[in-house]
């Protein structure tokens, strides 16, 4: 099936305001009764970045590009994944999701009405591809918190290599990195011979969720690869993707309800918005 190009849609222009910070759970001083609400629930959204140089064929050969070839490591998103990511800005926004009122402070606080709370905090891979997304989707925000338990499988395939630290906070400097996920230089977790296993993905995942639930804010978008968010539909809310029949594809967006049942993390009323 060819791969239809997108029509092009222009980019917001960057206004830049500060996110309020995320925090480790000993940065965080509040009341029991503070932390029992703020852990009651979480509205997450599932964001898979936009089309890539490694999703597509070469336009010579019309072959899909060999993922162990050293020269697609952590590649960058094509015009067409550019304008996705814009468009699905754009979609957000209309739907009251993407606000352009300071993060922090609901639409609902500024009108009287009973809206639905904007995305308050961001959170990304750190592989050049979800940055790029999720600085399209959300220019407003001047800190994105980039965090390395939101990356794709790694190992083997160079796609999902990360570029060395230095490199991306130099090209990146609005982020905010999260340093214990990304406490090295180089990626010293991806090795070209060993590739993590479907287990190995789902405790990055469930230790990020654990670590999700300790931040303040309530309404939270995380923008990182298709194998990432299939493990963790799958194993939190299997039926939305037909039990593993279906995929998820490139700027697609899951909505859930992220909260303790008990000791126990669970993703309530999971529904596809985009």
């Amino acid at each position: 099936m060819p791969h239809e190009k997108a029509k092009e849609v222009p980019c917001r222009p960057r206004q830049m305001w500060q996110l309020p910070p995320f925090l480790l759970p000993q940065d965080i001083m509040r009341s029991s009764e503070d932390v029992e609400e703020q852990q009651q629930m979480k509205t997450v959204y599932f964001i898979r970045h936009g089309v890539a140089r490694h999703n597509v064929p070469d336009p010579n050969t019309g072959q899909m590009p060999n993922l162990h070839d050293e020269r697609y490591t952590d590649p960058s998103l094509i015009q067409e994944g550019e304008m996705q990511a814009c468009e699905l800005g754009a979609k957000l926004r209309q739907m009251g999701l993407v606000s352009d009122v300071m993060p922090g402070r609901s639409a609902a606080m500024d009108t009287g009405c009973n809206t639905k709370q904007p995305i308050d905090l961001v959170v990304c891979s750190p592989l050049t591809r979800c940055i790029q997304t999720a600085s399209h989707i959300f220019p407003n925000f001047s800190s994105i918190c980039c965090h390395g338990g939101v990356r794709e499988a790694f190992g083997m395939h160079y796609p999902d290599r990360r570029s060395p630290l230095s490199h991306i906070t130099a090209k990146f400097p609005h982020l905010t990195y999260h340093h214990p996920s990304l406490s090295s230089e180089d990626d010293i977790d991806w090795q070209p011979h060993i590739r993590e296993t479907r287990d190995d993905v789902v405790r990055r995942i469930d230790n990020f969720l654990a670590w999700l639930t300790q931040q303040p804010q309530q309404s939270i978008g995380i923008v990182s690869h298709g194998v990432w968010i299939e493990c963790a539909l799958l194993k939190y809310c299997p039926q939305v993707l037909e039990f593993g029949k279906k995929r998820v594809y490139n700027c697609e967006v899951y909505k859930a309800h992220l909260a303790y049942d008990g000791n126990k993390l669970v993703l309530n009323n999971v529904e596809q918005i985009a």
